[in-house]
């Protein structure tokens, strides 16, 4: 998978996210989160899927989107934003991942992640936006 087919997948991991969970889980993910690239290209590198040229693009884009892109957790509300856009979604929880739905756009349209190839992840103190095709991913920590 290209990087920029990851980024596209990852954004829309991260403008998904549905019911009740119990105060141990929100408290897990509670807060913001933001793109950690460094940890992303490491993580990157360390898989040996990508060549050098690859792992430079991928830091040269992901440092110029990392400052637009984030993700906070309030209560059973996620809050996605990638650059301008922003997508609002409910959330629930299951063996430490993220179980999107009702994720809505700010032009007000469903944007749901594909749970056959994204998936987000809670992994101690990094949420992980992956890329189940290639198992890439984004690392983001608390910010």
């Amino acid at each position: 998978m290209k990087f920029s087919q990851l980024l596209f997948a990852a954004a829309l991991a991260a403008a998904t996210v549905s019911a009740p969970l119990s105060a141990f889980a929100d408290g897990k993910v509670e807060g913001l989160w933001r793109l950690d690239v460094a940890a992303t290209v490491a993580a990157a590198k360390a898989s040996g899927q990508m060549p050098p040229e690859a792992l430079q693009k991928m830091e040269a884009d992901l440092t110029g989107m990392g400052q637009g892109f984030s993700l906070s957790f309030t209560g059973h509300r996620l809050q996605a934003v990638a650059g301008p856009s922003t997508t609002n979604c409910s959330w629930t929880w299951a063996d430490d991942y993220v179980i999107p739905s009702k994720c809505i756009d700010q032009k007000g349209k469903e944007n749901d992640l594909d749970p056959e190839k994204q998936a987000i992840r809670f992994l101690g103190k990094e949420i992980h936006l992956i890329d189940k095709p290639s198992g890439l991913a984004l690392i983001l920590r608390r910010g």
